[in-house]
């Protein structure tokens, strides 16, 4: 028996709309990756069709699943290609990220034998140190190599901010953008540069483009006022009630009840997402495929995840975490 997960696909849009409001003359790049955090990469990218200019997965596999679902605009894959993943990108038509020349060499190697071209973003290291090109010798010794071959088109120049949030290292990672988004634009002014996932667009650093995915989902990468909307609830349903008694214990571990109460079995365990730890309102640690929560009894079905914030903070983790794991056993109903 699967679980439910609701998603309120104008309340995405809504959201959308929103982050949109707030860009003149920069394209908004709707991040997918991960299942669209959970909520259905396909419906998710094809409600947002007439709003997002573009999509961005983390593998070329969720591209691939875009595409098959008739996604026609660009599509961006934000983890630099192994050799493996080269083919089947070029093949359906993604815009690789790239961060070195051995990377390069292969797709161009590859779209030279097939007659093919392939569009590449650069990413660069402006200080998360995760991934990119680290100093700007480096960048133009990639940009001269990409120089003259017809089969590289580099569409366009990104970095991601480690530390948004924080004034001087937002600061210093904009300045070092800046030189490097000066460089690959002085071997092509039409490249598209975006730095800001959803935690720089509310610093107001649009570039060219912003790359958004908390935000349309409903929830902010940290404090600010700017406004959007959860867009999805989780229910898991109640497969027996239980009344336990004092002295009891139930399901592993050794949590005795020091009181009688009624609860209900919920058919949510850990292998649905969430940890094994005990949090409010649950007894005892979670089991793989169920749990026991005492605000379930006598209860259809039960709320297992209606504010991922919220259940952020009881585990000790971001909304993120939340929000891709919910749904890792539910059926998605869509509703406008």
């Amino acid at each position: 028996m699967l679980n439910t997960a609701i998603v309120n696909l104008s309340l995405l849009q809504k959201n959308a709309l929103n982050v949109k409001s707030k860009l003149k003359n920069s394209k908004l790049c709707a991040v997918v990756k991960a299942n669209a955090y959970g909520h259905g990469a396909e419906m998710v990218a094809n409600a947002l069709y007439g709003i997002a200019d573009c999509y961005a997965v983390a593998l070329p596999e969720e591209g691939i699943a875009l595409r098959l679902s008739g996604i026609k605009k660009d599509i961006l894959v934000l983890i630099p290609p192994t050799p493996v993943d080269i083919a089947l990108s070029i093949e359906y038509d993604l815009t690789l990220s790239v961060e070195n020349i051995r990377q390069v060499s292969y797709i161009y190697n590859y779209c030279k034998q097939r007659g093919k071209k392939c569009k590449v973003h650069v990413k660069v290291n402006t200080g998360m140190n995760r991934l990119g090109v680290d100093n700007l010798a480096d960048l133009k010794r990639l940009l001269d190599y990409c120089c003259g071959k017809k089969e590289i088109i580099i569409d366009g120049v990104f970095t991601h901010y480690g530390n948004p949030q924080d004034k001087k290292c937002f600061e210093k990672a904009t300045e070092q953008f800046l030189l490097a988004n000066a460089l690959v634009k002085g071997y092509n002014n039409k490249v598209t540069a975006h730095a800001s996932a959803s935690g720089g667009f509310l610093q107001g650093a649009y570039f060219d483009m912003v790359r958004v995915g908390i935000l349309l989902y409903g929830y902010l990468p940290f404090e600010s006022s700017f406004s959007v909307s959860p867009i999805m609830k989780v229910y898991a349903p109640v497969v027996r009630d239980r009344e336990v008694y004092s002295g009891q214990n139930f399901l592993y571990g050794d949590k005795i009840a020091k009181e009688p109460f009624s609860a209900g079995l919920v058919r949510f365990g850990y292998a649905d997402g969430f940890s094994r730890e005990s949090i409010q309102g649950q007894f005892n640690t979670r089991c793989m495929d169920v749990c026991l929560e005492k605000n379930a009894f006598n209860k259809k079905y039960f709320p297992v995840m209606t504010d991922a914030e919220l259940l952020a903070k009881r585990y000790n983790t971001i909304s993120y975490e939340i929000l891709t794991k919910s749904t890792i056993r539910s059926q998605i109903i869509y509703t406008y």
